[in-house]
């Protein structure tokens, strides 16, 4: 997906639905009602701009970017408040880590709140290439540095995508029957060394199951 930004711009009756969603109506059975008229008006990738943030959204294949698209409320607002008041603590750099960054919502999002320097961790490639776009068209590439692997041991991995983009993971699901593709890996100590990162102040992990791994070697 190489277009610039404003390619994939919604037009048409969407206007109607970015209405609803800036009216404050769109959650739950309406949003879920909402996100159908998208797929059923044919829209797969969207760029828009969503509470000042630019970005390209991969609609039909991952459910976070179709919800930053339809929902009134600030996806994930909660979570992303938390992880800043923690930053707000910090008398210097606010650092933060996003393991599993997905299309780059929380990246972004504390990058526009103050955050000076952070590791967006994303293996999967075509997750990785509209994490890629979405730094870039916002400018925050001097404030997010995009890593991509996987963590793990070193080696490579099946990763299996079968169940959409966002919940893309090494951990194969019963019903998931898409072939795997193999991604590098490193250990989640070596990528911070790597990065000269001596302390941290927010950090967010979704790896679809696999934390428990990517943490063990801290305990």
């Amino acid at each position: 997906m190489s277009e610039k930004f404003g390619y994939y711009k919604p037009r048409n009756i969407t206007f109607i639905l970015e209405f609803l969603r800036k009216l404050g109506i769109s959650r739950g059975t309406i949003r879920r009602q909402i996100q159908k008229i998208w797929e059923r008006l044919g829209y797969e990738v969207v760029d828009a701009t969503i509470h000042g943030i630019k970005y390209r959204l991969n609609i039909s294949e991952n459910t976070t970017d179709a919800k930053i698209l339809t929902t009134s409320k600030f996806y994930d607002l909660k979570e992303i408040d938390a992880l800043e008041c923690e930053g707000h603590k910090s008398q210097k750099d606010k650092v933060f880590i996003d393991i599993g960054a997905n299309t780059g919502h929380y990246s972004l999002s504390l990058a526009k709140r103050g955050f000076t320097k952070i590791i967006a961790i994303e293996p999967n490639p075509p997750t990785l290439e509209l994490l890629n776009f979405n730094v870039s068209i916002n400018d925050l590439d001097e404030i997010i540095t995009i890593v991509p692997l996987c963590i793990g041991q070193g080696d490579k991995v099946p990763f299996y995508c079968g169940s959409g983009l966002g919940t893309a993971s090494v951990i194969r699901e019963n019903s998931d029957n898409t072939p795997p593709i193999y991604v590098e890996t490193e250990t989640l100590i070596n990528i911070l060394n790597n990065q000269n990162i001596i302390k941290i102040d927010s950090m967010k992990i979704d790896i679809e199951g696999f934390e428990d791994q990517a943490l063990f070697p801290f305990f």
